[in-house]
């Protein structure tokens, strides 16, 4: 027990030194960064620094001074002196750096934004940690300065960020945006102070299209739901992100983004619907007989809103190619009644009629008995009857372009035994 309460004690000194030599290390490193502070202070104030000068005086400064704060040995009554040490050396060169940009001259961007971190954590800290004091003695205007350069750091951060997206480094350039968008909470004690330079909806929107210029996929849809409440621009925020799936190659994970969101919001993406028709299509073509993706997807927009005319005719398009004549003439009327001078579908309503009497006319010349055969006939001229009215209306809907429906109306006119009006029709041919 003597010997372990021996050790302890030993023990004891041993870090009671550690502690000793570390503070006086860390007072070395305060009084040597002091020194350089003051000494790059009075050259500044007699204009009688160069921008080079200063950047480097202070990168020697910062060194020394952000050692001493980060060995956590520093009092914390003496930890605002060490941080306004730290925000005067942080301070200049970024004043610097924007004299050079100003002027447009080259310089270290990627020091910029290292030095701004630098300088934004320095002012928090010397805010944190300097006692506010009243009166005329007192530093209360000056910690408010302080404040007021805190919270302009907000808007170099966004300057930040396009600096780096410019120079293609956009992992930079996200970090950047995401300090700008999270200003407030990071640093409360400036929130009210805070004004930036764009409106805050445009700044992840800024990010969400960095991050697609440096195809970082996977941060562009973190950011798509905040991009998108720039309503200027949502629908080119939008269009990118349903690309962005193509530049992938991923076709399924595009399908399935534009079918979520089609279903969520039909009438605001009827362009979209049209699209992935159009692809449902495709695939079920590639993939042959059988194959039905379109269907249950069109039910699904139709079930959502049933006023998208696009999905009704999606459907129609679909029930004509498998040959479901009847199924596809009620989904080509229904879009006729959503827009009555839509002519493709009172053409196909026509179609439809047409070719059910093209088919059964082809039947006629096989059936032995000829009473039978006689009503397929019969049956077969009241098709073509029946498709003269649609005909006629999608006639009405493009009187000028006779080519899109005279060929069909001379044949039906010719069946049903109306010889003027077919010849009528072999004029406009």
């Amino acid at each position: 027990m003597a010997l372990l309460m021996c050790v302890g004690t030993i023990m004891g000194q041993v870090d009671k030194a550690a502690l000793k030599l570390a503070q006086k290390e860390a007072k070395a490193q305060v009084a040597e960064a002091k020194k350089i502070d003051d000494a790059i202070t009075a050259k500044i104030n007699e204009k009688a620094a160069t921008q080079t000068e200063i950047i480097s005086e202070c990168k020697k400064g910062q060194a020394l001074i952000r050692k001493a704060i980060k060995s956590g040995v520093i009092d914390d009554s003496k930890l605002g002196e060490a941080y306004k040490i730290y925000a005067d050396l942080t301070q200049f060169p970024n004043n610097a750096l924007l004299d050079l940009s100003q002027a447009q001259q080259p310089f270290d961007t990627a020091f910029f934004f290292t030095n701004l971190k630098a300088l934004t954590s320095a002012l928090q800290g010397e805010i944190k940690y300097t006692k506010i004091s009243k009166g005329e003695a007192g530093n209360e205007n000056y910690i408010k300065s302080k404040k007021s350069s805190l919270a302009q750091c907000a808007n170099f951060y966004l300057y930040a960020a396009q600096l780096n997206t410019s120079c293609g480094k956009y992992d930079k350039a996200l970090e950047a945006f995401e300090t700008t968008m999270n200003y407030k909470t990071l640093y409360p004690e400036v929130a009210d102070l805070v004004k930036f330079q764009v409106s805050e909806e445009q700044i992840p929107y800024y990010a969400f299209h960095t991050a697609h210029e440096g195809k970082l996929y996977d941060k562009m849809e973190a950011l798509f739901d905040k991009a998108m409440k720039f309503k200027d621009n949502a629908e080119a925020t939008k269009q990118v992100m349903i690309e962005s799936y193509r530049e992938r190659g991923d076709t399924v994970a595009w399908a399935n983004y534009v079918r979520q969101m089609t279903l969520k919001e039909p009438k605001a993406n009827e362009n979209y619907i049209q699209m992935l028709i159009a692809y449902y299509l495709k695939k079920d073509k590639d993939a042959g007989e059988g194959s039905n993706l379109l269907m249950p997807y069109v039910d699904e927009v139709i079930a959502a809103d049933p006023s998208i005319l696009i999905a009704h005719y999606g459907k129609a398009y679909k029930y004509f190619d498998m040959e479901k004549y009847d199924e596809a003439f009620a989904a080509y009327q229904k879009c006729t009644e959503l827009k009555n001078d839509y002519y493709d579908a009172w053409y196909q309503c026509g179609l439809c009629k047409y070719r059910q009497a093209l088919a059964l006319n082809s039947k006629v010349s096989s059936i032995k008995n000829q009473v039978e055969a006689k009503k397929t006939l019969e049956k077969t001229k009241g098709l073509f009857g029946e498709a003269i009215p649609f005909f006629e209306k999608a006639r009405e809907c493009a009187p000028d372009e006779p080519q899109k429906w005279a060929f069909e109306l001379r044949q039906c006119y010719s069946v049903t035994g109306q010889a003027a009006k077919a010849a009528e029709m072999d004029k406009l041919l």
